[in-house]
């Protein structure tokens, strides 16, 4: 059975199902769990998913009934909390997400510097996030930001009561299309990249959510797979991801 690598650094197995593993590292205290076990609930619910670490107490390995993932699978990982958890992996992760609060973000840089190291994408998510924090967050010079999550006495109730939280004027899956491809094109070079090979996934952003369906038909008729991403962004609503199909 053979792999190769595939322009975003992930193994494709040829014969079957691409698999992304993704790590969250981060101090103890920051919530790293709680992300890691957020990321991990919504994905049971496009695709199979392998959870490891400490957020299995809160969410299970799963194998979804339907596929909307891209025909891809997930490991999510919950990585103990130290910057040496990114050197231990790196040979096996495709995207690291460093958790940091507001009040810890001066510690980013140990663990941004540990995957540096060894080649190894990294992102930045925020918790416990506020508005007061949104000038501090905006100057930070550090990873790109891949999501923030808003400081939610909800959250912290779920947790202490062993459940994923329930976010529902929140999503959590631009972390996934930061992991899959986070360079956004339009429409017409997005197609071209795949044609061409240049991209083996590609990121098309879309205003409104009713703008998703016909761009998935265009890549669809075009010979590939597509599936719709929501975001939290303000100027639009999600990304369509698109990719060339597992046959």
């Amino acid at each position: 059975m053979s792999t190769k690598p595939t322009e975003t650094g992930a193994i494709e197995n040829e014969c079957g199902p691409e698999t992304r593993h993704i790590a969250f590292v981060g101090d103890r205290g920051v919530g790293k769990t709680t992300v890691a076990a957020l990321v991990a609930s919504r994905l049971t619910e496009r695709t199979d998913v392998r959870v490891i670490g400490e957020a299995t107490q809160l969410v299970t390995d799963d194998a979804a009934s339907t596929d909307d993932g891209l025909g891809i699978e997930w490991a999510v990982e919950d990585c103990p909390p130290n910057p040496e958890a990114i050197e231990a992996r790196a040979e096996q992760v495709d995207t690291v997400f460093i958790v940091a609060t507001p009040a810890t973000l001066e510690r980013v840089v140990t663990y941004e510097r540990r995957a540096r190291q060894h080649d190894v994408d990294c992102f930045l998510v925020v918790n416990r996030f506020h508005e007061s924090a949104r000038t501090q967050l905006r100057t930070f010079d550090g990873p790109a930001l891949a999501e923030y999550v808003y400081d939610d006495e909800a959250i912290s109730s779920a947790i202490d009561d062993s459940r994923v939280p329930e976010l529902p004027e929140w999503t959590v899956e631009a972390i996934l299309i930061e992991a899959l491809q986070s360079e956004r094109q339009d429409t017409e070079c997005a197609l071209e990249a795949l044609d061409c090979g240049e991209r083996s996934i590609v990121n098309v952003e879309v205003e409104e959510r009713a703008d998703a369906d016909p761009l998935i038909n265009t890549f669809e008729a075009a010979g590939y797979s597509a599936a719709y991403f929501e975001c939290n962004c303000r100027c639009h609503t999600g990304h369509v991801l698109a990719r060339h199909r597992l046959d």
